[in-house]
């Protein structure tokens, strides 16, 4: 009789393993999906730029970006997240910020990388309580990353939202 359990266990475990892996394969496939397609065809720099052309055409925002330094290969995870809040900060420029110019400037150097987006809108007081998600949602990409999100911003001079991400967080592994 306990061979029989002991087969019946082994059955078990090799189900168990088999729904496991295809458990993983399963959610693999998924965080592919949420990738933005356009970091699958190119590098952040170049996603960043056709994102802030596509956006502003048709409006009467002024666009401007400039990447310096040498783009490096980041995780797949921070290049949709650094998209993402780009997307996010130039959809809060122009439904809000009423703004003629928009910056956006991506450096890379030795230790670390930094997004900064500029508008000279009218601003806003960053330190009063909004109703939308945005603004947490930018803060907690960014803490993820092991980086910082600061918003600089005064009523009718204009809003600067930076994030700098230490390159050494790029290479260690991730906590399961």
């Amino acid at each position: 009789m306990s061979r029989n359990q002991g087969v019946k266990a082994s059955g078990h475990l090799d189900r168990a393993g088999e729904l496991a892996r295809e458990s993983l394969r399963e959610a693999r496939r998924s965080v592919q999906a949420l990738r933005p397609q356009a970091l699958e065809e190119k590098q952040l720099s170049e996603a960043l730029k056709d994102l802030i052309e596509k956006m502003t055409r048709g409006t009467t925002v002024h666009a401007e970006f400039t990447l310096q330094g040498e783009q490096q290969k980041l995780p797949p995870e921070w290049e949709a997240n650094l998209l993402r809040i780009g997307q996010e900060v130039l959809t809060n420029v122009l439904r809000h910020a009423r703004a003629s110019a928009f910056e956006v400037q991506l450096v890379f150097d030795s230790r670390d990388i930094r997004l900064t987006l500029r508008d000279d809108g009218c601003g806003f007081d960053p330190q009063r309580r909004r109703e939308g998600f945005g603004l947490q949602g930018m803060r907690e990409r960014a803490e993820g990353m092991g980086g910082q999100l600061s918003i600089e911003s005064t009523k009718g001079k204009g809003t600067r939202i930076s994030i700098v991400i230490p390159l050494a967080t790029a290479s260690e592994p991730e906590a399961a």
